[in-house]
């Protein structure tokens, strides 16, 4: 039995749902949300009547958030789960530094792979200090995906109410340069250590995101640009990975590291079924 962890069936759950049947296996689809832990019992993680601690493999297609503990809690399942020698797409451990953008883009420039210059804080006058010695930035959730919440600063009185609203709201300020990129990027899917497909990205603004309504083309890009984009899924311990990598004026920069990648838009360009790659790398 394959498992695959979703609150709803969306296009991406249904390409996998469809390439786990070609492969004659079976599969269940249940929320992270509705699981039983137990300790000392008979099955250690269920759903329902369905015993996850008894499952061949498990495709992770969402964690929604929560209160600090359920959040914690759904990651202890992941990890009870692995522990337990059940092969988790992603892991829990690649789920957790990706879904942390602080977290993300320091452990890329660990590893030497550029990144924009980041600002992380949580004092409100630091967080102006960086605006002004930038001048022009990007401020996003920590966690969040497709764009949502992310947005342009050039004015310092907005900067000022922007990040007054977000102090008085206890959230942590995560603020990069803005990098001038033409309004386009470049995802590129990678699956093991190999990109299996890639585009470009145009955006009708700076938002390059294919669920914001930004258009795609297939692209084939550089050897310097997939190495990258392949050492970024390295250092994030992903077995598959979206990697969004903005083309600079001096040099690329990756942005982000998804470990949940969707690949509707990707799938428009590419000529072979992306889903079956990576279900056959983890099934075959």
């Amino acid at each position: 039995m394959i498992g695959i962890i979703a609150n709803e069936l969306d296009w991406n759950v249904r390409e996998l749902m469809r390439e786990i049947v070609s492969k004659g296996r079976e599969y269940t689809v249940f929320p992270i949300t509705e699981v039983l832990a137990q300790v000392s019992a008979s099955h250690r993680v269920t759903w329902g009547d369905v015993a996850v601690d008894e499952m061949d493999a498990i495709f992770v297609r969402w964690v929604p958030g929560g209160s600090a503990e359920q959040v914690v809690f759904r990651m202890d399942v992941l990890h009870r789960v692995e522990n337990m020698g059940i092969t988790v797409i992603n892991s829990s451990k690649s789920i957790e530094q990706c879904a942390d953008k602080y977290y993300t883009c320091s452990l890329l420039e660990d590893a030497g792979i550029p990144t924009p210059l980041t600002v992380c804080t949580e004092q409100y006058q630091e967080a102006m200090d960086a605006f002004d010695n930038l001048g022009d930035v990007v401020v996003k959730p920590l966690f969040g995906s497709q764009g949502i919440g992310v947005m342009r600063i050039q004015d310092r009185d907005l900067a000022h109410r922007l990040f007054r609203i977000l102090d008085y709201g206890n959230c942590v300020f995560y603020i990069q340069e803005f990098i001038p990129h033409s309004n386009e990027d470049y995802r590129v899917f990678v699956v093991g250590d190999e990109v299996i497909s890639s585009m470009r990205r145009r955006g009708d603004t700076w938002k390059t995101n294919y669920a914001r309504g930004a258009s795609v083309e297939t692209i084939t890009l550089p050897h310097d640009i997939t190495d990258v984009a392949i050492a970024a899924s390295e250092v994030l311990g992903c077995h598959y990975a979206g990697v969004d990598i903005l083309p600079g004026p001096d040099q690329n920069y990756v942005v982000e590291v998804n470990s949940i990648p969707g690949w509707k838009g990707l799938q428009g360009v590419t000529d072979f079924c992306i889903a079956e790659r990576v279900i056959s790398s983890v099934l075959d």
